[in-house]
């Protein structure tokens, strides 16, 4: 029984008593402008302008971009039409406040206005929910003072000047296949302009020309909080989009990769093709040839009677005939080599076995070697590389090879080095072409025409050939 007295007489404290005094407030009000919607029901009337107003009203929005600005309405009926009220300072207020409002109407644009000589706060209230907007409502000024809500995608920022020279944003929500203007205090985070949906809560306020006609309606905010992110649609849009053309320009890179690898292919195999064939005809007709020549120079010496110098002269000449005929096989091995799809790894094996089968030892040693480079180049390496080891076991009387490799010390190329135990030779002291020795000579001009630099060392007890090929 006294649980029942007590919420009985809490129910009167918390309800009965606070109507008990508005309705005491409300008596001493007149009776024309005791309410919001008496305000906003007399704007049409031509003497409406500077009456008294004592009135009670809830504060539904509180702008920061207009000077000690608020928008009341009804204690009944808050989410109705309110009144534009200029107070003495708008800071000492928030939307939920109940006022007891003193002053005098005013015009507002199309509507009335209350400019407030006192106002005081009496009590806090229930903020109701904002309003969903149609856009034609919004755009027709069926809204204006009205708190609403709009979900939509944030457009068209930009940065400017409010009325009370605060810095504010005017952006743009998309909804109902338009857009309504928005504006909020203060710089906007340029975060939104790539988030997906958002929920914007604002009042609404005419825009208005100089002759007093509408020209749009403006949902004000009073602060970035108003601004609630909902999705972020946009991102996975972008997301999308990106990854979409990035798969684009990579299937159109690789589809042109392809295209020229295949017609390389078809090039080197007709290249191939053209090697195989001059080198067969070389060897059917010149190197016949010379062979034949030989013969006959041969022949030519052996009878008696042949003066000396005629004697030296063609022995002069069988020598070159047979470093000529040495040229010619080595053209002939290098084309037939660079047109096959070996890679150079396989090259200096092949040409270490040939050496082994004569009874040589070799030994390769590769590293940073690449798996295949052009084919004009690899084929003077390769006479490079026989012709440094044909002089080692003629002249230097080599009984070991190595062919090692390594990168070069900036990376861009590798280092070839034919090294031998023979004995050692001093290149600028070499025989050269004068006396029908052609091997140092040939092979710094392959060196040359290739872009190799060749040097001749001698390293402790081996002699070296060293070749850097740059890339």
């Amino acid at each position: 029984m006294r649980t029942r007295v007590f919420i009985s007489f809490l129910l009167i404290l918390t309800v009965v008593l606070p109507r008990l005094c508005d309705a005491q407030k409300a008596a001493s009000v007149p009776d024309a402008f005791q309410d919001v919607s008496k305000i906003v029901a007399s704007a049409k009337r031509a003497d409406a302008v500077g009456v008294p107003v004592k009135m009670l009203a809830e504060v539904v929005h509180v702008s920061v971009l207009r000077e000690n600005t608020c928008v009341v309405a009804s204690t009944e009926k808050p989410w109705e039409e309110g009144v534009v009220v200029k107070v003495p300072d708008s800071r000492a207020f928030a939307p939920g406040d109940v006022l007891l409002v003193e002053g005098t109407t005013v015009a507002d644009g199309r509507a009335l206005g209350v400019r407030a000589d006192r106002a005081q706060r009496l009590r806090r209230a229930e903020l109701p929910p904002p309003i969903g907007a149609k856009f034609a409502d919004l755009r027709l000024g069926k809204l204006r003072t009205r708190r609403i809500a709009l979900n939509g995608e944030i457009t068209d920022i930009f940065v400017d000047n409010a009325p009370n020279g605060r810095v504010q944003t005017h952006f743009r929500v998309a909804f109902e296949h338009s857009r309504a203007t928005c504006r909020v205090p203060g710089r906007l985070p340029s975060r939104y302009a790539h988030v997906g949906e958002v929920r914007v809560t604002g009042c609404v306020f005419d825009d208005l020309n100089a002759e007093g006609a509408l020209v749009d309606s403006v949902v004000e905010l009073e602060g970035q909080s108003a601004i609630e992110v909902l999705s972020s649609v946009y991102w996975w849009r972008v997301g999308v989009v990106f990854l979409s053309v990035v798969a684009a320009v990579l299937l159109v890179i690789l589809l042109v990769a392809l295209f020229r690898m295949r017609r390389r292919r078809i090039a080197d195999r007709a290249v191939a093709l053209e090697r195989q064939r001059m080198a067969a005809d070389l060897h059917d007709t010149i190197e016949q040839h010379l062979a034949g020549v030989k013969i006959l120079l041969t022949c030519a010496m052996k009878p008696e009677g042949v003066p000396q110098e005629t004697k030296k002269v063609l022995e002069q000449a069988a020598a070159m005939l047979i470093h000529a005929k040495g040229e010619v096989r080595s053209t002939i091995m290098n084309l037939r080599s660079a047109g096959d799809d070996k890679s150079l790894a396989d090259h200096f094996q092949e040409i270490a076995e040939s050496l082994r089968r004569s009874g040589l030892s070799v030994k390769v040693l590769l590293r940073s070697v690449p798996e295949r480079i052009d084919a004009a180049r690899l084929g003077d390496l390769l006479l490079i590389t026989r012709e440094a080891v044909t002089n080692a076991l003629k002249h230097g009387k080599a009984k070991t090879v190595v062919i090692v490799s390594d990168p070069m010390p900036d990376g861009e190329g590798f280092v070839l080095k034919i090294l031998n135990d023979g004995a050692p030779f001093d290149p600028e002291n070499a025989l050269g072409p004068e006396t029908g020795h052609f091997g140092i000579a040939g092979m710094k001009e392959r060196a040359s025409r290739s872009g190799f630099m060749l040097n001749f060392l001698v390293d402790g007890k081996w002699t070296v050939v060293k070749v850097e090929v740059p890339k």
